[in-house]
């Protein structure tokens, strides 16, 4: 109650000095590594990050999911991207069902203005309604007012591809796409994103200068520095000598950069080369090479590749700066709460030659020119596992991977009438999750989450719980919310978070002396191993620990969708890792309890199908869960003795158990890693 008042109170005192309710702008980049930017202890040039750094706060501790459209959805729906209908990546013609509400819509439908501009990676539109001249994959469709960008596949050419405007009242800017003989013209994707970003701000202003003075909630989602790798010449040429040094002094500079951020403790070491999966792309499992056992000729072809990833990285900051400095012109950045991150961790897709083991390597004027031309040559250009490894230095693995490496995420918020003065130009260590964005910005925005909507094509359907924590508070006071409760899985890599603890798995296992094997659990302590070194999974010190995040774990990714199995832990309204009397009490306690939305407040009520009702559906339930573990007699013995208003609703629930005939099974055993 009293944080609650803080808030209140804060946000009230902005509100009055700042007559309207904030600008809403997110920048995310696209397959950035966390330390890629100056920031967070890159040597690349990042003046416009640098500024929102020394103004702002950054993370220390911010996640997002290991692949790129999973992320999209959490961050737009607020909810597991498993719970909308992504497992793994959006087709083109993916649709998400109907149980969302995108961030935009809220906002649209609470007096915002709303504009994105870039990677849309969301799948098909056309189950939630059409408009004329419209798109099959049309973001204006999910509450977007004016789009710029690409919505097809996850990534276009660099200098060509296709784009495409969606808006009736902003002009479409004029581009060339080459200026022959193989060269380029004046588009260059980045920069587009960029220009159009601007001019939907520009479009806000002429819309409030003619009296409908409404804030704005922009998205700029920049395609870089994702593959192919392509910038022009004269950004990369300056760029090349950097890199010569090779990936393993560079993993070296940025976890000294880290430290010197004050990112990460400085008695951290380096952590062992990284490793290459078995993904079909010419070579077995297998740990990166050292960078001086390589040819000259290879290195020189890879050292051209990272400078080119460079320079897409740099560009990306140069249109951030272009829209931050256009904000403050016009006197709108102050009102403005702005927010940078990336989408996963860096890409090492998929050796550490590029694409695959097969690369041959450029030399003379094919490698002067590599990554600047529109030949179809400079098409499918990748850099690598090693340099990714040096982009995640020093967590493990990369995108893909529920490993730090994969879903860490460079993080910075600049809010410069809303952020608490305690935390400018700060590291903060609050941890922080992408589908904090949803109940975040509607926080900011005076805005509520809908228990139901009604979407363009006329039908209203049910939404589903988010189980973000709003940072809103932590914004505007400094104060931490407490240990966070994250679940991660993509293609069986797995993932859990509780407090300092985290547990995880890999699907290729590992190739250091003693690793984890294929899907095998690992248990580690965060607060003194952020680097995942020291595994404690099979130590019988921690074999408490292993078993409450196991059991948190599988609680989690049935809450979410991830897998349809009732686990005994989805009644363990108290998460102690037990069933026991104190389980039923709260049961007891929230029986025919009601909300609009479930959450984390009524599961603690016992509420297990998260439908916002403590009911005969969730006693059902708790039954099964109890009886997993030979504890079915409480359960019958606890329904004996409930009060319950509802005549006849004892021997309903008696029915509904007589009918399921259930089982009674016996917990699985944790002594197993898998």
């Amino acid at each position: 109650m009293i944080a609650a008042a803080l808030l209140a109170t804060s946000l009230g005192n902005q509100a009055a000095a700042q007559a309207t309710r904030p600008n809403i702008l997110v920048i995310m980049a696209d397959d950035l590594g966390r330390t890629d930017i100056g920031p967070y202890g890159s040597e690349m040039n990042t003046p416009a990050l640098d500024s929102m750094a020394a103004a702002g706060v950054r993370f220390q501790n911010f996640y997002v999911t290991p692949r790129c459209s999973n992320t999209r959805a959490q961050l737009l729906t607020g909810q597991q991207s498993h719970a909308v209908g992504l497992p793994n990546l959006a087709g083109d013609g993916t649709r998400l069902p109907k149980n969302n509400v995108f961030i935009p819509e809220v906002l649209q439908d609470s007096g915002y203005r709303t504009y994105m501009s870039g990677k849309w990676h969301l799948g098909n539109t056309t189950n939630f309604g059409s408009l004329p001249d419209g798109h099959d994959r049309d973001p204006r469709v999910r509450g977007f007012d004016h789009y710029y960008g690409f919505t097809e596949n996850h990534s276009q050419d660099n200098f060509q591809g296709n784009y495409r405007l969606l808006s009736d009242e902003v002009p479409e800017r004029s581009y060339t796409t080459t200026s022959g003989n193989g060269q380029p013209g004046t588009f260059y994707q980045t920069d587009a994103i960029g220009d159009y970003a601007l001019d939907f701000l520009e479009h806000n202003r002429q819309k409030n200068a003619e009296g409908d003075n409404q804030p704005f909630f922009e998205y700029v989602a920049f395609g870089a520095p994702h593959f192919p790798l392509q910038a022009r010449d004269e950004w990369v040429d300056p760029l090349v000598s950097r890199y010569e040094q090779g990936w393993d002094a560079l993993r070296e500079s940025r976890l000294q950069g880290l430290k010197d951020e004050g990112l990460i403790d400085p008695n951290i070491e380096l952590t062992p080369r990284g490793d290459v999966a078995q993904t079909g792309h010419g070579e077995a499992l297998h740990q990166i090479r050292a960078w001086d056992s390589l040819d000259s000729t290879r290195q020189a072809d890879l050292t051209r590749r990272m400078a080119i990833y460079a320079a897409m990285v740099e560009r990306v900051d140069y249109n951030v700066g272009r829209i931050l400095d256009d904000l403050e012109a016009n006197g709108e950045l102050d009102n403005t709460i702005v927010m940078f991150l990336s989408d996963n961790g860096a890409d090492a897709e998929w050796h550490e030659f590029g694409f695959n083991a097969g690369e041959v390597p450029r030399t003379g004027a094919d490698l002067d020119s590599m990554g600047t031309t529109t030949n179809a040559v400079d098409e499918k250009i990748f850099y690598g596992s090693g340099w990714a490894n040096a982009g995640q230095s020093p967590y493990r693995n990369y995108k893909h991977y529920t490993h730090e490496g994969g879903i860490l995420s460079p993080a910075i918020v600049q809010w410069n009438n809303g952020l608490d003065p305690s935390l400018v130009g700060q590291v903060g260590t609050q941890v922080g999750d992408v589908r904090d964005l949803m109940p975040t910005l509607l926080a900011v925005a005076g805005a509520q989450y809908p228990s139901e909507w009604t979407d363009l094509s006329g039908q209203t359907y049910g939404t589903q719980p988010i189980f973000g924590e709003s940072l809103a508070e932590y914004l505007a006071t400094g104060v931490e919310t407490g240990d966070r409760e994250l679940g991660w899985q993509h293609e069986g890599n797995r993932a859990f978070r509780l407090g300092d603890w985290k547990l995880v798995s890999s699907n290729f296992g590992s190739t250091q002396p003693g690793g984890a094997g294929v899907d095998e659990w690992e248990l580690y302590d965060l607060s003194t191993d952020p680097t995942e070194s020291v595994d404690l999974a099979d130590n019988a010190a921690y074999a408490d620990q292993f078993s409450l995040m196991l059991a948190g774990y599988e609680r989690w990714a049935y809450q979410n969708k991830v897998s349809s199995a009732l686990p005994w832990s989805a009644a363990d309204f108290n998460k102690d890792g037990v069933l026991d009397a104190a389980d039923l009490a709260a049961f007891k306690t929230g029986w025919l309890h009601r909300e609009a939305l479930g959450s984390n407040s009524t599961f603690a009520l016992g509420d297990v199908d998260l439908d916002g009702d403590t009911d005969i559906d969730d006693f059902v339930l708790v039954y099964q869960a109890f009886g997993q573990l030979g504890q079915a007699q409480a359960v019958e013995s606890f329904a004996n003795s409930l009060s319950i208003p509802e005549p006849g609703a004892a021997s309903v629930a008696a029915m509904l158990l007589a009918r399921l005939g259930f089982h009674r099974r016996q917990r699985p055993s944790t002594d197993s890693k898998k």
